[in-house]
């Protein structure tokens, strides 16, 4: 059976972790972890930055399980589809970075693989490992700038729809490359070409983006952020997802057609008119 603790390490220093069975902690050089039912607590031990108690407060205020629109859960779906689609059939240990409602856990652990569902929310990793329980899933509550994994000790990372939250994102492509084995792939996901609204925020007065987006991606400023990321070998882009069945509210059509096919579809009508996301697949060298 997979030790999950023969894969992690301190958050900000990378020290090799021990089980303390009397606290029942990890713990290193840098002190103690926590353990909450069954899920270790890897944040840096220092003050928690604003990001990190904003994420948190934003899990206990939305809930990240409840129903979506028929038109959102049916893109949600195609995205899933597409990232599942570009794992590796060999990649047998997965980490799920920013994990939401665990949509990911559910689809591998019927392909027998082991899946890491990290969060910087408790509560949502606790319900994730809750509703899709087994021995190959482990959640673990960590922050994305500073992964709790040793370097090279996953075959494959998932990062879905995050990288646009983030203020740092090279930092975070760093993080996501070091973890994955050599020949290892990182996949991402994210709004392609998103025009960011902004509303004014009623407490500090200041404009503030819908969706706690701070960045719009396409090809070119993906290229030039992944240049700066060493260890990469190369990179793909996919886009997908056509702006004119969202449009035309045309998901209940195109929801019937099985994934290959959608995707024929998909790509020929983004000849024509814009598609709505972007899935960056890298390999590491």
């Amino acid at each position: 059976m997979f030790q999950l603790i023969s894969i992690l390490v301190s958050p900000k220093h990378k020290k090799p972790l021990y089980y303390n069975k009397i606290s029942e902690t990890l713990v290193c050089d840098e002190g103690e972890f926590e353990i909450h039912e069954g899920i270790p607590i890897l944040l840096a031990k220092d003050n928690l930055p604003n990001y990190v108690v904003h994420y948190q407060k934003d899990a206990e205020y939305f809930d990240y399980f409840a129903s979506r629109f028929p038109e959102t859960e049916k893109e949600e779906k195609r995205v899933n589809q597409y990232i599942v689609s570009r794992i590796p059939p060999n990649a047998r240990l997965i980490a799920d970075i920013g994990c939401g409602n665990g949509w990911l856990a559910r689809s591998l652990l019927r392909m027998d693989r082991i899946v890491c569902s990290l969060d910087i929310s408790f509560k949502n990793v606790r319900k994730v490992i809750e509703i899709n329980h087994g021995e190959n899933h482990f959640g673990i509550v960590a922050d994305a700038y500073f992964l709790p994994f040793k370097d090279s000790s996953l075959d494959c990372v998932v990062a879905s729809e995050i990288i646009e939250h983030l203020a740092e994102p090279v930092a975070f492509l760093k993080e996501l490359v070091r973890v994955v084995k050599s020949k290892g792939k990182v996949i991402i996901t994210t709004p392609y070409k998103e025009k960011i609204r902004y509303t004014l925020c009623i407490h500090c007065n200041k404009p503030t983006p819908m969706n706690a987006h701070l960045h719009s991606f396409d090809e070119g400023n993906l290229s030039d952020i992944l240049k700066q990321v060493e260890g990469i070998r190369s990179w793909r882009f996919f886009k997908f997802g056509n702006s004119l069945v969202q449009y035309f509210r045309l998901y209940r059509i195109f929801s019937i057609f099985p994934f290959a096919l959608w995707k024929l579809i998909d790509k020929f009508l983004n000849l024509f008119f814009l598609p709505k996301h972007i899935l960056i697949e890298i390999i590491k060298e």
